[in-house]
């Protein structure tokens, strides 16, 4: 093993040649002194040839769940290079190491590059996830909302901000339903598609409203995101206008529609899925069907699980 890794680590650096991909599996999992000789190897790359390693890595490992680089792309996360550290970081959004979430928020708050702070405050959307399903490994979890917050309260740019929206849309945080409903009422489109797209991360039918009515907005985008949030919420009333966003001038939109009326259920999605499943002119939209149909099988064999306990403020009210 020792051999075959020196071999690779003298690919790698002989940047005259192309990457030699079908042998960067020998990379994963490294363990402690294995690690430091590619720590050596690495730092003797340009960015150029670090950014595709890394980039390829990433790729690997979306195909090939056994892959494991984490430690490679931690390297990445202290690189000189702001897109080397902003694809390190894309690379590690599944990662389970419980360090992450420290260096995540680090990213956030110093970061030098705008894109690596708005890449950690997407990725950090998944730990205020992991914070509402309770889990206690996560120290950082109250500090995580407070920086997203922060960080929109202290006059995000554009692309920050839509960011730390998305990723408050997982927090039950009054502060975090606040923000999501500025960005909605904003005159700005991108953000009411951000604010969309928190909604249906919410597990929170006080949206129901919003998202009901951005079904009919003039932007495709916008009709797209709030087509998965009724998707996500499992919106019952949503499958009428649904269905009628089967017709959509835009295919995402039409895509889209037909997932969510997968995850809707009911026999008025499943007859307008039948419906597309036979008379689809095109492949990916029959497919799209297809995997809608098989859910919606799967959801009339199974009782409904509700993850989130919200209070229903009908009960204030009697009290």
């Amino acid at each position: 093993m020792a051999q075959e890794l020196d071999e690779l680590f003298s690919l790698l650096m002989d940047e005259e040649q192309l990457l030699p991909i079908e042998e960067l599996s020998a990379l994963s999992d490294l363990d402690t002194r294995q690690l430091d000789r590619f720590s050596s190897c690495w730092q003797s790359l340009s960015p150029l040839r670090r950014r595709t390693l890394l980039a390829i890595l990433g790729q690997q490992a979306d195909e090939h769940i056994e892959l494991l680089f984490d430690s490679i792309n931690r390297l990445g996360l202290d690189d000189p290079d702001p897109t080397i550290r902003k694809i390190a970081i894309g690379n590690l959004w599944e990662s389970t190491d419980p360090s992450l979430p420290a260096a995540f928020l680090t990213a956030l708050n110093e970061d030098s590059s705008l894109e690596v702070r708005t890449a950690a405050a997407d990725a950090l959307g998944r730990f205020v996830l992991l914070t509402e399903l309770e889990d206690d490994s996560l120290t950082e979890s109250d500090q995580i909302v407070d920086d997203l917050l922060g960080t929109i309260r202290d006059g995000a740019s554009s692309d920050l901000h839509r960011a730390c929206v998305k990723s408050l849309g997982f927090s039950s945080r009054e502060e975090a339903q606040a923000i999501i409903a500025d960005a909605y009422l904003s005159e700005d489109e991108d953000l009411v598609q951000s604010a969309l797209i928190a909604m249906g991360r919410s597990a929170n039918p006080v949206w129901r409203p919003e998202i009901l009515q951005e079904l009919d907005h003039p932007s495709p985008r916008v009709r797209a995101e709030a087509a998965r949030a009724a998707g996500e919420l499992e919106l019952h009333d949503a499958a009428q206008p649904l269905v009628e966003l089967l017709e959509d001038v835009s295919d995402e939109v039409i895509h889209i529609a037909i997932w969510s009326l997968g995850q809707i259920g009911g026999d008025v999605g499943r007859t307008a899925l039948l419906d597309i499943q036979a008379s689809a002119p095109d492949p990916e939209t029959v497919k799209k069907a297809d995997e809608a149909l098989e859910h919606l099988a799967f959801l009339e064999g199974t009782p409904d699980l509700l993850i989130y306990d919200y209070d229903d403020p009908t009960e204030d009210a009697t009290d």
